[in-house]
Order: C-alpha cells, then structure tokens, then sequence
C-alpha cells in the first residue's frame, strides 16, 4: 500500500539510501508516484520479485465498532502465494495498525499455510507500528521519537534492526515481541485520545463558569511530566492530593449541576477497581 503511512514510510527509507519500489491496486496513485522519478507497479509479481522485505501499509478500517482485517487479510495471502518458491529468507513486516495477537493469530498463520514455510526460520515477521501525524508523515519517518520493532524472534527482528541502525537520528530502538509492539500502537493513539478528551471536558467546564480554557490548558503543559507521570502505573494513585483534589472538582460540577464530568469520574472509578483489584491480590 502506497497511501499515507506506505508513502512516507517508502521514501523515509529512500532519504536513507535504500533501494525501495512502491506497489498500490490505485493506477492514478502509481503513476503520480513514477512522475516524481520513485519506482511504482500495480503489478504485484514485479512487485515482489524486487524485494525481500515488504512492508504491508493497507488499510484496516472501522466496521461498526469492530476493526476490519480483510485487506490485510487478502494481501497477506497475495504475498504469500508470489513467495512460495523463494529459496532466500524474506521478511514481512507489519505496518498497519491490528488489535494485538493479530500477527500471531493470523499473520503468521496465513504466510505458513500459503508459503509451506516456516515462520522464523524460513522467513521474518515483524510488526514495526509508525507514530505518524497525517499533515507531515514524511518528516515524523526521518524524524522519528522512538523505533518499535516488534519481532517473531531475533532472526526475524535482526533484519529491521540493522536497517533502522542506519538511520541519521538519536532516538531509542525499541526491541520486543509482537503482542507489545501491536499494544503499543493502541496505547498510544488512546493515551492521545484520552488527552484530547480531558482538554475537552476540561473546556466544557470552564466555560460554564467564564474560565478561559486555552490558558489552562497551556499552563498544566508546562509540567515537566505531562508526557509521562514519574510515577508507576499498576497501583491506585493516592497521596495527600490527587484523590481529594478529584472529589472536590467532581463533586462542584457533578453535584452543583454546572457539568457531568464524565472522563474524571471514569478516572475515579478506575482507581477504585485498580484498588480493589491490588487489595484482592494481597489477600491471596
């Protein structure tokens, strides 16, 4: 696939110095790729004749509720049946984003029936989720702030690993197994979600009090650990101020019918079964 993540990915590792050759079912797409001098088929044999590590960039959408898995599906396939008759160690590696187990669930189980190869010792899976924003793909593949290869096993994971070596930049290359690299993908895009959506709740309560919300927003950005909490996850938040300083603001919007702060008491509630959940494991 050539669209956003396929494009940018492809010619992040052309900026590199490796040799890349697009491929994407869209005949319009291909041939605006071939006018900017970048190498481009819709034919899938050639495709993969000229390559021994694919990168699989397709869609999978939304399908009321429920992700969408029949396009990488059927290119998996596709990919699988063109290097049945490969004698040389190949590597696939997924971009798309897929719940995890994904890949091992069905990935890998698609590439072995079709190939009648064996995963790892005959051919490479990884699982290398990007971390892109749409308005400037290009720069955030050359630009990276972190490399997540999630591998089937180090042979598999040696192959991206000596390639992202090579890359001009600074960050952290980020070993580990497929499950992780595939929940790492969600995680991210939720943690996002779930900033986007507090700055939102945070705004409807402001307003209905005559606060300007940018300004807020603004300065809890400043805290040095807005990115990360120094603390450890996997226990309740405690301490003198969080569960007071929590109450006391859903407690003023909540109970004096200003606003329902729906994220803050789902926050709340969290906390209480991930409580009960550690009081539970200590008692056993």
């Amino acid at each position: 696939g050539s669209g956003v993540v396929g494009s940018a990915v492809g010619k992040g590792f052309l900026h590199f110095g490796f040799p890349v050759s697009f491929y994407d079912i869209d005949t319009r797409r291909i041939e605006q790729m071939k006018k900017e001098g970048l190498v481009a088929t819709t034919d899938f044999n050639e495709f993969v004749s000229n390559a021994n590590i694919f990168f699989i960039c397709v869609p999978t959408p939304d399908n009321n509720g429920k992700i969408d898995l029949s396009i990488i599906e059927d290119v998996t396939k596709r990919l699988a049946i063109a290097c049945k008759d490969r004698n040389d160690f190949f590597t696939v590696v997924g971009k798309s984003t897929i719940v995890p187990l994904t890949t091992e669930g069905k990935i890998v189980s698609i590439l072995e029936e079709y190939t009648g190869k064996k995963a790892g010792e005959d051919f490479g899976v990884c699982f290398n989720p990007e971390f892109l924003n749409e308005s400037h793909p290009f720069e955030d593949v050359i630009n990276p702030d972190r490399i997540v290869i999630g591998e089937l096993n180090k042979k598999s994971g040696d192959v991206l690993y000596e390639i992202y070596k090579m890359f001009d930049c600074k960050c952290p290359i980020v070993r580990t197994d497929l499950r992780t690299a595939e929940m790492v993908k969600y995680a991210n895009n939720c943690f996002n979600a779930t900033k986007i959506s507090f700055f939102n709740e945070i705004k409807m309560m402001c307003d209905k009090i005559g606060v300007d919300s940018v300004t807020v927003r603004k300065i809890v950005q400043m805290d040095r650990y807005y990115a990360i909490h120094p603390w450890e996850h996997g226990h309740e938040f405690g301490g003198k101020c969080l569960p007071k300083d929590l109450n006391a603001i859903i407690y003023k919007f909540n109970d004096g019918h200003i606003h329902d702060p729906i994220l803050l008491k789902a926050v709340r509630t969290i906390n209480d079964q991930m409580a009960n959940q550690m009081e539970k494991e200590v008692s056993r």
